[in-house]
């Protein structure tokens, strides 16, 4: 500014990207972006009656379901699960 004699700093830094529980975001002032980084814990190997569902709030894997009782059998009968 020739009238103050001082120099005058405008614009304003891009806003923070919205991120997942398991991600970070980092302002870069070499590229002047915002990198995120982070990547989703993997899901669990679960059973066939089982369900893995991620939660944002815990940041973690949650493993449902229960395995079918056993039936009763006869003395001469044999239950496996498969």
């Amino acid at each position: 500014n020739n009238t103050t004699c001082a120099w005058e700093v405008t614009g304003t830094q891009p806003a923070e990207p919205a991120t997942e529980c398991y991600e970070t975001a980092t302002f870069n002032n070499t590229t002047c972006a915002w990198e995120v980084t982070g990547t989703q814990p993997a899901e669990p190997a679960t059973e066939c009656y089982e369900t893995a569902t991620f939660n944002n709030t815990t940041c973690a894997w949650e493993v449902t379901g229960t395995q079918p009782a056993e039936p009763a059998t006869e003395c001469y009968e044999t239950a496996t699960f498969n």
